[in-house]
């Protein structure tokens, strides 16, 4: 806490919590970008899951933590699956349907999302071309998925928003 500014520190509303991790994650790629004004705007993934499911975990995807095994997913979960380009730094997409392979196993999820396709705008802030817009839905392999949180399930630890 003590690494914090007053600025954070007076900050109670979860935009002023996101817009400071997002700050701290811009510096964190050698930029000193303050991404707050992006994150008052509302395109990232995070902000469609909450439009999609009323619901959200604190701060940005890469803190989101799962409740549910990958194998187990279904329409209407959120996965979490890597940005292959930024490292560790993670995407959050809605579950609209789950293939399965002959067995019964889920094999690939099909997903839609706000900010993942396009070219980057501003990519200390990870923002792309298609910030708030809804990207056409797409297949992601089940082998891609990282986490799976399904929001109607408590999430323990983790209170949402």
């Amino acid at each position: 806490m003590a690494t914090m500014s007053r600025r954070t520190l007076r900050c109670a509303s979860l935009t002023c919590a996101l817009a400071a991790a997002s700050a701290s994650s811009a510096q964190g790629t050698g930029s000193q970008r303050d991404c707050s004004e992006w994150v008052a705007k509302k395109g990232y993934s995070v902000d469609y899951i909450q439009m999609k499911t009323g619901k959200r975990q604190r701060g940005m995807a890469d803190t989101w933590r799962g409740n549910v095994e990958a194998k187990d997913v279904q329409p209407g979960d959120v996965v979490m699956t890597p940005i292959t380009e930024k490292g560790r730094r993670l995407h959050t997409s809605y579950v609209a349907e789950v293939r399965r392979n002959a067995d019964g196993s889920a094999a690939a999820v099909v997903v839609t999302d706000w900010n993942r396709l396009g070219k980057y705008v501003d990519e200390p802030c990870l923002v792309t071309d298609h910030f708030g817009r809804e990207s056409p839905p797409r297949t992601i392999g089940i082998e891609s998925v990282v986490r799976v949180w399904r929001p109607s399930l408590p999430l323990p630890g983790a209170p949402t928003e």
